[in-house]
């Protein structure tokens, strides 16, 4: 499908390649269409779909959400997507589907890099935490007096104290605290146990 169109440089009337709205993307390489790299989508859908849909999920939907915690840390799975996008990257000719491989594949790297800045952040806020709480601890010791009381007399109470998990204290200092009657989310949970693991930090 063809028009005329009036030149950005000259006055002269030229002919304008118009692309049909259902099919604005040539399939063959270059800008020519049917010639080689016709069959790549083909081989996209067909192939490899699923695996571009669980990269876009689980990967760059909770990178764009900030939902690091939720990206997989499974480094052998990572690797082997990436290995696979290495794939059909060697199989596809044509310049706009290798592009947009190429995306998916910065989409990857993007969101494990994520996970580990998210995580090493992480590492830092506790760093401060436990520095700052140590300072405390020192300064209240310091100032400590011990105070008798004799002859006190008065109504007797017993209260019953528990003491949370540090990979639960560490929750509600870096979520806050869960919603009541909601808990605590296990995959946030389970991201923390990871990052406390990694730097010899004891969850319980």
């Amino acid at each position: 499908m063809s028009a005329f169109g009036k030149s950005m440089f000259t006055n002269s009337a030229v002919a304008v390649v118009q692309r049909p709205l259902y099919n604005p993307i040539s399939l063959g390489q270059g800008t020519g269409g049917g010639g080689e790299g016709a069959d790549d989508l083909a081989l996209i859908s067909n192939s490899y779909f699923n695996t571009l849909r669980i990269i876009e999920g689980f990967y760059g939907q909770n990178m764009a959400e900030k939902k690091y915690y939720n990206i997989p840390s499974d480094y052998t799975q990572y690797v082997q997507y990436y290995i696979l996008l290495e794939t059909i990257q060697s199989k596809i000719k044509n310049d706009t589907l290798s592009l947009l491989v190429k995306f998916a594949q910065d989409t990857l790297i993007g969101a494990i890099n994520s996970y580990t800045l998210y995580g090493n952040n992480i590492v830092l806020q506790l760093d401060k935490t436990n520095l700052e709480q140590r300072v405390q601890d020192i300064l209240s010791n310091k100032n400590q007096r011990v105070v008798e009381i004799a002859n006190a007399t008065g109504q007797l109470t017993i209260t019953k104290t528990f003491k949370l998990a540090p990979v639960f204290n560490y929750y509600i200092l870096i979520f806050g605290m869960p919603a009541f009657g909601v808990g605590f989310d296990p995959n946030k949970v389970g991201f923390l146990l990871d990052i406390l693991n990694q730097n010899n930090i004891s969850p319980y």
